[in-house]
């Protein structure tokens, strides 16, 4: 039986988000896995191995850039998962986590975090969770590659504000939070600084993003 016979894509992101694997991991009725709090501020970083174990984080606050060596792939914030699904390695460059403000997690060792998830009957469709939405955030990215410098930075602020600057939402607008630096949002975008300011510079002028007195990005969302 295929896995669209038994759920729904909406029950199963609703049932087995990460937020419920999180309070399933703290559950010590059965299968006890080990948590240590983990704080980190801003520029202090975690590799994803450390030494021979392997470890799974949760992000609780704060908000932190994913590297691959130098180059930034991806950003994860609140009820994200960081090493689940992430590989150790990827042609010998190593998963950094690089917090961009104080940032509080919780660390288990992953072969426990396995073991409890394949412990439960439906336990993997945790995993295929937390797959699919990193699936869905790479060939989001691949798509937009085939968009101009300009098409594509737009719409990756849009999505960075959009996740990140919840709590600063005006009008049509989302707020890239001030953390998210111009040096960052090049190297995520893989372009020089100087290729940004040009591309921010002609994007104000269109009237699709502005600057606020803090400096930061609000874009439009139409």
């Amino acid at each position: 039986m295929l896995l669209k016979d038994l759920y729904s894509h909406e029950i199963i992101e609703k049932e087995f988000n990460t937020e419920k694997l999180y309070r399933m991991l703290l559950d010590n009725d059965f299968f006890e896995v080990k948590r240590q709090e983990v704080i980190l501020k801003k520029g202090e970083f975690v590799e994803l191995e450390k030494g021979s174990i392997d470890y799974v984080y949760y992000i609780s606050d704060g908000v932190a850039a994913i590297n691959i060596g130098d180059q930034v792939i991806d950003f994860r914030g609140p009820a994200d998962f960081f090493g689940l699904v992430d590989s150790t390695s990827v042609q010998g460059a190593k998963f950094s986590l690089n917090p961009l403000n104080e940032i509080t997690m919780s660390r288990f060792e992953k072969n426990e975090v396995m073991a409890k998830i394949m412990s439960l009957q439906d336990g993997y469709l945790y995993h295929y969770t937390c797959m699919l939405d990193r699936y869905r955030m790479y060939e989001n990215r691949i798509i937009v590659n085939d968009a101009t410098d300009e098409k594509r930075t737009l719409l990756e602020l849009r999505e960075i504000g959009s996740k990140f600057g919840k709590d600063e939402v005006q009008k049509d607008k989302v707020v890239v939070p001030g953390f998210f630096t111009r040096k960052l949002i090049a190297n995520y975008l893989g372009i020089s600084r100087t290729k940004l300011s040009d591309i921010l510079l002609k994007l104000r002028h269109e009237g699709l993003v502005t600057v606020d007195s803090k400096r930061q990005i609000l874009v439009c969302l139409k």
